[in-house]
């Protein structure tokens, strides 16, 4: 039975840590694009 509850654990932990590095990387690429798109407009 603890092997089942650790599993789904280790999960979202692993899965926490991949979402919020696409989520920085995203916030990262929009940043840039807005900071391309400003730099077209000045």
């Amino acid at each position: 039975m603890e092997p089942v509850e650790y599993k789904p654990a280790r999960r979202s932990w692993s899965r926490e840590i991949l979402v919020g590095a696409a989520a920085g990387v995203a916030s990262n690429l929009v940043w840039e694009l807005l900071a391309a798109a400003a730099r077209l407009l000045v």
